[in-house]
């Protein structure tokens, strides 16, 4: 899922750059293998190759927009929601239902929170790199969070939703 990819990009991404350098990259292969228990000597020959396939711009990183073409990862859920209008109160429950993957009720500061403001940027045809759409995560827990327990609820997801996109396009 895109909480899955951003929880994903999150742990190997440290610098909140949004790329995955090629040591971050082989450092996620590496721990692939380890996984399932493949040998690590090959685990170079697979960056390279990865690098070469879906590096786009030939910068030795795969970024947001890189990375996803490795994995199988769901479209907007959003879009698929409601191609056009309002959200209506059961849309945002269904909204928080999606994207809170330990369904704990809220949506959780992280890969929970990063995959919902991507499809919120999307969905408002706004597209940002990576350092920005951390910025935007940041601003959203400003925006909303007052209790300071880094998750939002929904009536945090409504301000989201209606006024993010305006605060960046303003």
């Amino acid at each position: 899922t895109s909480v899955e990819f951003f929880e994903l990009l999150l742990k190997y991404a440290t610098d909140k750059s949004g790329k995955i350098s090629q040591d971050q990259l082989y450092k996620m292969v590496k721990d692939f293998a380890d996984e399932i228990g493949a040998p690590e000597d090959h685990c170079s020959d697979c960056v390279r190759y990865i690098l070469a396939l879906f590096n786009a711009d030939d910068d030795s990183t795969l970024d947001m927009f890189d990375f996803p073409r490795l994995f199988n990862i769901e479209g907007n859920y959003l879009k698929k929601l409601k191609p056009h209008g309002r959200f209506s109160a059961v849309d945002f429950d269904n909204i928080i239902n999606h994207y809170d993957r330990d369904a704990n009720g809220t949506i959780d500061a992280g890969g929970e929170l990063m995959a919902l403001i991507a499809d919120v940027l999307e969905y408002a045809d706004i597209r940002v790199n990576g350092e920005l759409l951390f910025e935007m995560v940041d601003a959203a827990l400003e925006l909303c969070e007052k209790t300071n327990t880094q998750k939002l609820g929904s009536e945090d997801l409504k301000v989201i939703l209606t006024q993010l996109p305006k605060q960046r396009m303003g």
